[in-house]
């Protein structure tokens, strides 16, 4: 047995103060995979808590696409997408989905986090203003911390406040800007005004930067909240790891955006490319998709079924649905009691979300049945204490921590 370091009391300390704040965190296993009912630490639960929206993860097209990808590429990559891990199934599904969106041409990564860290950190440099929405997810967070480290600087605008993006850019003194924002906001569920965005964009020259990793797959005809339109959104952002059933990330631009970051984004030169079956799998889902609109109508069936069933009568229409909790013991402690009853939704904490706004995020698929949904609906009705304080979602504070 090695010696511990020195370092060791500290870190035994810094998790303690952390578990104590009811912040901890667990894995949990999963002896199946994605469906509706699950086995999850060796008992069989509804699951209310993944973004395999359209259950493709599972549909036969699907997995014959990866296993027939398999005997013909095996299954790892081998390296690099410059080196010699790019195969002709990675250009097919990069020209598939530009196609697909609108796009002139795409590029894969091996997660969609990846993407948006070389998004900003290649268009981002020290003659950029980047201005980025409160509740951006947290790789957007982190691509902005990096591009300050280019010399880049960041402006955070109240969550879908155009007049206040507005303000901010009027004050602009670099030469350049780049407008930033999920297109469905992944803790939350709600959209981003990508209309009034691509308007504000155009009117002070910056570029829009949309990352609808949620959004692709689950709204209007699976072509997400930035669906094609014109003008639209500069470079657009996605994950084939949710609706789309597989893994990776893709960023779709015009020919000079790709291949400036084909050549300088870090994350794509040093990262392996994802292996040949997974972009297999994700290019069926996306064919899928564009060829059979039903996935998508389940998918919207149910989810106005689970906005009913827990009084969110919001538009928006996306599959996240946030349970209001607010005290991080208390969510926990109702996450515990809906596991006991046969449900799997984790409680969604700091840093995730502020600081006593813990929410359960509840997320419904296509595959859902009506009497699951209604099960579930009816026990987080029974076991959810009224939040004292917590303003409903289209409401809340905006500040998340950590900050950008």
């Amino acid at each position: 047995m090695t010696t511990p370091t020195g370092l060791s009391p500290h870190l035994t300390d810094r998790l303690r103060t952390w578990r104590a704040a009811g912040l901890g965190r667990t894995t949990v296993d999963l002896a199946s995979g994605q469906h509706p009912v699950v086995d999850v630490d060796g008992d069989r639960r509804l699951l209310f808590s993944s973004s395999n929206y359209l259950g493709l993860s599972h549909h036969p097209d699907v997995v014959a696409a990866a296993v027939d990808a398999t005997r013909t590429f095996g299954t790892g990559a081998g390296g690099s997408r410059l080196t010699t891990g790019s195969t002709t199934l990675h250009r097919r599904l990069e020209e598939e989905l530009a196609d697909w969106l609108g796009y002139p041409d795409c590029v894969l990564f091996p997660t969609g986090y990846a993407a948006n860290l070389s998004a900003l950190t290649v268009l981002a440099d020290d003659t950029v203003t980047v201005y980025s929405d409160e509740r951006n997810h947290a790789s957007i967070i982190d691509g902005c911390r990096a591009a300050k480290g280019n010399g880049a600087t960041v402006h955070v605008y109240a969550h879908r406040d155009l007049p206040a993006l507005r303000r901010l850019l009027g004050t602009r003194t670099t030469p350049h800007g780049l407008i930033v924002t999920d297109g469905v906001f992944s803790m939350d569920g709600t959209v981003a005004p990508v209309d009034g965005l691509v308007a504000v964009a155009r009117e002070h020259g910056c570029p829009l930067l949309v990352d609808d990793a949620h959004g692709i797959g689950t709204l209007g005809d699976g072509r997400g909240s930035a669906a094609p339109r014109s003008p639209a959104p500069d470079v657009l952002v996605g994950t084939l790891s949710k609706a789309l059933g597989a893994e990776g990330g893709f960023l779709c631009a015009d020919t000079t955006t790709c291949d400036l970051v084909r050549n300088q984004a870090r994350p794509f030169i040093y990262s392996t490319a994802s292996p040949a079956p997974t972009v297999a799998a994700a290019l069926a889902a996306v064919r899928l998709v564009r060829t059979d609109p039903g996935h998508v109508r389940r998918l919207q069936d149910n989810v106005h079924r689970l906005r009913r069933g827990l009084g969110v009568h919001n538009a928006s229409g996306t599959p996240i649905v946030p349970v209001p909790v607010g005290d991080e013991t208390q969510a926990v402690a109702v996450a515990e009691s809906l596991r006991q009853e046969g449900f799997h939704v984790p409680a969604i904490r700091y840093p995730t979300v502020p600081r006593g706004r813990a929410i359960l995020r509840a997320t419904v698929m296509a595959t859902h049945t009506d009497a699951q949904i209604d099960a579930f609906t009816s026990a987080a009705g029974r076991l959810r204490p009224a939040p004292a304080g917590v303003p409903a979602p289209d409401r809340a504070p905006t500040r998340r921590a950590p900050a950008h």
